[in-house]
């Protein structure tokens, strides 16, 4: 554990402190330069040099040595003037750099945070002068104290340790190789991602950053060249404060190729084909963004595993483990993340539909033998269909205008109130040209929601749900005496509005007061209902909503406006 680290080393660093002013004796191999140094453990030397001065007092280090002398290292370490960590290899484990890569490797081995082995755990992460992270990790001897091979910086595991008068110098087995950044990454991605790739790529833009641009030179038609700084924007990763540039970034992200995409949304158009639905391919694509970047680094079995089977994303769309397949098992590493690659995904229901609601008005579309077959009554006598709110828009030219049009059933005029009375709705729709057909319900899981008018009142008004004349869901509610089943109201409830609605940034923008009512889904019934696989083939089934009452409680009708089911967040 760190704990027995920190205790090995203090002692360490105690009997350091006494060998160096007492007489000792050293190895032929443990002295440099005529200065004083002791192995004071088998992983731990100290020397009275500087960092600077070991390395170069050190022939097996020439390389590193020279690599830090032309790229300026030295010259700024004694201009700093402060404590620093360096990580160097031996000339057997030095790689020559590319020439078009060398400032930034060899930037790469230092840090200006001085940092000591007992500092070190496992998921540290240290700011090296090339901008960007190296990462500590630990494996279960090293957790238990011991330091050299089992403690590794990026790729390279510690070979020594030396503690100099400026600092820490870490020898390690190979120069550091440093993961490329999230963004690097997605800018480089083969066409074979291009279709995710270019998404995100589309979601921003960078802007050239003058004011920290170096200029380097002047080019033969006269113009200045800048070492370029560039500001990536993005509002779209921006507005939730995710930074694919940032190195304090931590993050994982999944990745989608083109086949796996474009199978995921043959099966989308195939479901919502059966079910009589459209959707915007843009929209169901736009989930992949919301949902495949997440706010921390998680594990391969995180990402397949989890116990509730579901990740909350940066924009707190949830990721079904039980439903999609991720490579666990290969996670790419990147300087400020990790990226898993999916092997298969399914759009969950609640994104190929955002909601389904509809008016119990198109009665008066239906023939007579609709009528007769979706309007199967009791008790109840057709009276009207009725505009009762002519139509209307919070936001004149942005939002269209919503009708709140109702049916009208009377109470039959020699009918006691005790007999009370029974409707079974199939639910309809109705295309441009004024035909009406039933709904095919997808399977899976939704919340109810209904809107009547403030006039009906009812103490102990049931709704029940039926699939093949099985009832699957039953209620009673109240309603009336308050405005929640009113039309539009139950505005209290979470995500009540028509995609892409906000309604206090219409009142911000100077709509209409009473935004909050636009075309929500209504009074709650059911928190959640069920629509089963009935053919086993997730194809959708024609559903019956009987609503009733064993009183009509002194009331002369009963006005019916709209339905609305809503997949839950978490269904598939």
């Amino acid at each position: 554990m760190k704990t027995n680290i920190i205790a090995r080393l203090s002692s360490a660093l105690l009997i350091a402190g006494l060998v160096l002013t007492s007489c000792s004796e050293l190895e032929d191999k443990d002295h440099y330069s005529n200065s004083d140094s002791q192995i004071t453990n088998k992983e731990l030397k100290i020397v009275d040099q500087t960092s600077i001065q070991y390395i170069q007092s050190r022939n097996d280090f020439s390389s590193m040595n020279k690599l830090f002398e032309e790229q300026g290292i030295y010259q700024e370490l004694q201009e700093k003037g402060q404590f620093s960590t360096l990580l160097v290899v031996t000339n057997d484990n030095y790689t020559n750099p590319a020439a078009d890569s060398i400032k930034f490797i060899a930037r790469s081995h230092v840090s200006d945070i001085s940092i000591s082995p007992a500092n070190l755990e496992d998921g540290t992460r240290l700011m090296m002068w090339h901008g960007k992270y190296v990462n500590v990790s630990i494996d279960s001897l090293g957790l238990e104290g011991n330091i050299v091979d089992h403690i590794l910086f990026n790729n390279g595991a510690i070979k020594e340790v030396v503690k100099t008068a400026s600092g820490y110098i870490y020898v390690i087995s190979e120069m550091i190789k440093t993961p490329t950044s999230l963004r690097d990454y997605i800018e480089t991605l083969s066409d074979d991602y291009s279709i995710f790739r270019d998404m995100i790529l589309a979601s921003g833009g960078k802007q050239f950053d003058r004011t920290n641009s170096k200029a380097i030179g002047i080019n033969t038609e006269g113009n200045t060249i800048y070492d370029s700084v560039w500001i990536y924007t993005n509002d779209f990763f921006d507005q939730v404060n995710f930074d694919m540039n940032s190195e304090s970034l931590t993050a994982t992200m999944l990745l989608f190729s083109n086949d796996v995409i474009n199978d995921a949304m043959n099966d989308a158009h195939s479901r919502l084909a059966s079910w009589q639905l459209e959707r915007s391919d843009s929209l169901i694509k736009n989930w992949l963004l919301k949902t495949a970047f997440f706010p921390k680094k998680y594990t391969g079995e995180e990402m397949q595993t989890t116990e509730e089977n579901e990740l909350k994303s940066i924009y707190s769309t949830a990721w079904r483990t039980d439903l999609q397949q991720v490579d666990f098992a290969n996670p790419i590493s990147l300087s400020n993340g990790v990226v898993y690659k999916v092997n298969k995904l399914r759009f969950p229901l609640g994104v190929l539909i955002y909601r389904i609601k509809d008016y119990f008005y198109y009665y008066e579309n239906c023939t007579a033998e609709q009528k007769a077959e979706y309007y199967k009554t009791t008790n109840l006598n057709f009276k009207n269909c009725d505009t009762e709110v002519a139509a209307w828009t919070p936001w004149t030219g942005v939002w269209p205008l919503h009708e709140n049009r109702i049916i009208r059933f009377d109470k039959p005029s020699d009918l006691n109130d005790s007999e009370g009375f029974q409707l079974d709705f199939t639910p309809v729709k109705k295309d441009a040209d004024g035909n009406v057909t039933p709904y095919l319900i997808p399977p899976g899981t939704y919340r109810m929601a209904m809107g009547l008018t403030q006039s009906v009142t009812f103490s102990a008004f049931t709704v029940s749900v039926l699939v093949n004349d099985t009832e699957i869901a039953k209620d009673v509610r109240k309603v009336g005496g308050n405005t929640d089943y009113h039309y539009d109201r139950g505005s209290t409830l979470p995500r009540c509005f028509p995609e892409g609605y906000d309604a206090s940034y219409v009142k911000e923008m100077g709509g209409h007061s009473k935004a909050t009512f636009y075309d929500t889904d209504g009074g709650k019934i059911f928190d959640e209902i069920t629509i089963p696989d009935v053919n086993g083939d997730n194809s959708g089934v024609k559903v019956v909503f009987r609503i009733s009452s064993s009183n009509w409680e002194g009331q002369t009708n009963i006005k019916l406006h709209h339905w609305c089911l809503r997949p839950l967040e978490n269904t598939k």
